[in-house]
């Protein structure tokens, strides 16, 4: 069996809600799994071709006069037992990359002024995110739970919202511990002033 790509599974999964052109998967991939899987136009493309070549899915093409061709996409009989075999193999781990986490943990090299900042801009993007998730859980799933993936998705709408708060549950303690240090640092240079201050 050729070797398929997790784009080409993704997009299969997606799939299964319903026929869909390529514009419509990269949207759908922004508004709903975009926290926790990204697909660019230049990866689904390519592959939806690869998945009509192999019979996995079928292109339907919508001819219109005023606008360019719509070619929609359908999941085949062969490309649903292809992605049920897949979503039964384990998932494979993945090794994290946090710059802002190495930045603090070389932190002894820095300044807290800019530690602090760091994490006080994670806390604005990640409780931005935080409402984001809520919304898609209000405004996506709540209104289409007629479709039967509805509970998955508000599974993983919910660990998107409760992977954020104990980040910023983690900032909060981690900015309280930095600006400790920033008092403690502040008050040990001033000793040292005040010493050399009297020696002179």
């Amino acid at each position: 069996m050729p070797r398929t790509s997790s784009t080409a599974y993704a997009l299969l999964g997606l799939l299964t809600i319903e026929p869909m052109s390529g514009y419509d998967l990269a949207l759908v991939v922004r508004t709903s799994v975009g926290h926790i899987w990204s697909e660019s136009y230049g990866q689904i493309y390519p592959t939806l071709r690869k998945l009509a070549v192999r019979g996995l899915v079928n292109r339907k093409t919508e001819r219109h006069r005023s606008k360019p061709d719509r070619h929609v996409y359908s999941i085949t009989t062969k490309g649903r037992k292809e992605l049920t075999a897949w979503l039964a193999v384990p998932p494979q781990p993945e090794i994290p990359r946090n710059e802002m986490l190495l930045k603090l943990f070389l932190g002894a090299q820095a300044s807290i002024d800019v530690l602090v900042a760091n994490v006080e801009r994670m806390v604005q993007e990640h409780g931005a995110l935080l409402q984001k998730f809520k919304r898609i859980e209000h405004d996506e799933i709540d209104k289409n739970l007629q479709y039967p993936d509805a509970p998955f998705w508000k599974m993983t709408a919910r660990y998107g919202q409760t992977e954020m708060e104990a980040h910023l549950k983690w900032a909060e303690e981690t900015l309280e511990a930095l600006r400790k240090i920033a008092k403690q640092q502040n008050s040990s240079l001033e000793a040292r002033k005040e010493k050399n201050y009297a020696r002179g």
